[in-house]
């Protein structure tokens, strides 16, 4: 049974049967039906918009809060710390007097001074420690030594914390280029860093940083799609990090198609060679191709062949079917959307609990893409240098039809309305009438849906 649906999605989705023809299968080029997003950092007073959340009657949705910022004084271990940093601090002093500010025993004492203080908050001292550490490493065991890496990661760590996005540029790609030196294309160990380079670039082209930001996108998904097949090679699909890197794909070839003005780079010669050559140096054999329709489709539909083959998970299969639909809807393929919902649909009227995990699925609309994404923006990006918050935040409930073909209609803003929060409503209420939603579905079919209320959080 659960064979003929997969064979139904690869027909609603134009896509020929097996795996070498649904990867290298497309449909309609979309991309050009495709609505440019305006990048997070627009001339607009509001900069960013979070996923929002679905409001019952009755019920006061709980909005997810970004982590508060950490005050290192108030926690017990404040004082016992500082006290550290103090006999770190005479360590060193004492090493100093005796080898020299070169000497090999530096590093250790270097690296645990560095954490303490990254600990305290303190990451301006820690960064100057850290760098220390990595300076004294070199100078004694070589340019490229794997002792190093630990504190190179610390130090990533500190200059994310404050912002400091061409540093932290600068040292994640350093942290590849070692590794790679080290282990090579194929070590299994390579898998960490490759994700670590390859979410970074995805944060850099979500905060603006860069000039080159659809290559880093491009690069981003060479690495993701290279720490797959190596996860898969090693470890098997059934590790959690497959499906994830899968979603992190289509996350960064959504956020590519909605940019396209931010893509043009990658069509150049020089450009594709640089790609082309990233993708031999990790060993991946695929076709080089730039972020967008395709790229996502073929991520999604690796998800789907995943849980196909596990044959166990039915609500999972399910769910990654009316993910496939999602992306056709979000580039206008109307057909292949409702075909694709109502395999998923199918799927489910078979299980014991098909009401409740069709009213799941199904049951109210949901804002796309919903595949979801391990990549978060960084906390600085909210905050300014010296880590207090340098944004401000609001909420506001609008309400909205949903088409069959997931479009926002009669979108209105049912939030107080002043001549303070004017301009970022304004800009809400437009923003949503350019998303698509997953419609209600009814018997295996799309319903058009009034009044939808959903609670939008925004920073200005």
């Amino acid at each position: 049974m659960r064979r003929r649906f997969l064979q139904h999605i690869y027909f609603v989705s134009g896509l020929a049967p097996g795996l070498i023809a649904v990867l290298a299968g497309s449909l309609v080029h979309a991309q050009e039906a495709v609505e440019p997003e305006e990048s997070v950092r627009s001339r607009s007073p509001l900069l960013h918009i979070d996923a929002p959340v679905f409001v019952e009657e009755g019920v006061d949705p709980v909005m997810p809060l970004r982590a508060p910022l950490a005050d290192p004084e108030s926690d017990p271990a404040f004082s016992q710390r500082s006290d550290s940093i103090r006999q770190y601090n005479n360590t060193v002093a004492d090493i100093e007097l005796d080898g020299g500010a070169w000497d090999r025993g530096l590093v250790e004492e270097l690296a645990s001074l560095g954490r303490l203080q990254q600990q305290q908050g303190n990451h301006v001292g820690a960064i100057q420690t850290l760098d220390r550490a990595i300076h004294v490493n070199r100078i004694n065991s070589g340019l490229y030594t794997l002792e190093q890496i630990p504190v190179v990661e610390q130090l990533i760590l500190s200059y994310m914390a404050l912002g400091d996005w061409e540093e932290a540029d600068t040292y994640n790609n350093y942290l590849f280029h070692v590794l790679y030196k080290a282990y090579g294309k194929d070590d299994p160990r390579l898998i960490p860093v490759l994700e670590r380079l390859a979410t970074w670039n995805i944060q850099a082209f979500k905060i603006g940083y860069g000039s080159l930001m659809g290559i880093k996108l491009r690069q981003s998904q060479i690495m993701f799609s290279a720490a797959a097949r190596m996860v898969d090679v090693h470890f098997g699909k059934a590790d959690k990090r497959f499906v994830n890197y899968q979603r992190n794909i289509a996350s960064s070839s959504y956020l590519g198609a909605r940019n396209p003005d931010l893509m043009v780079e990658i069509g150049r010669p020089e450009y594709r060679v640089m790609q082309q050559t990233l993708a031999e140096k990790l060993n991946e054999q695929r076709q080089v191709q730039s972020p967008g329709f395709r790229t996502g489709e073929r991520a999604l539909v690796e998800i789907v062949m995943f849980y196909q083959e596990q044959g166990y998970d039915a609500y999972a299969l399910a769910e990654a079917i009316t993910h496939v639909g999602d992306w056709y809807l979000m580039f206008g393929q109307d057909k292949g959307a409702l075909g694709n919902y109502k395999v998923a649909w199918d799927i489910l009227q078979e299980l014991e609990d098909s009401e409740e995990l069709t009213q799941r699925l199904f049951g109210k609309v949901t804002p796309l893409p919903a595949f979801g994404s391990s990549i978060e923006t960084p906390d600085a990006f909210y905050r300014n240098g010296a880590g207090t918050e340098a944004l401000s935040f609001d909420y506001a409930d609008l309400t909205f039809d949903v088409t069959v073909k997931g479009l926002a209609r009669n979108v209105k803003s049912i939030s107080e309305e002043t001549e303070d929060n004017q301009a970022q409503l304004s800009k809400l209420r437009s923003s949503v009438r350019s998303m698509r939603f997953r419609p209600l579905l009814n018997d295996g079919e799309p319903q058009y849906s009034f009044d939808n209320q959903f609670r939008y959080r925004y920073w200005y």
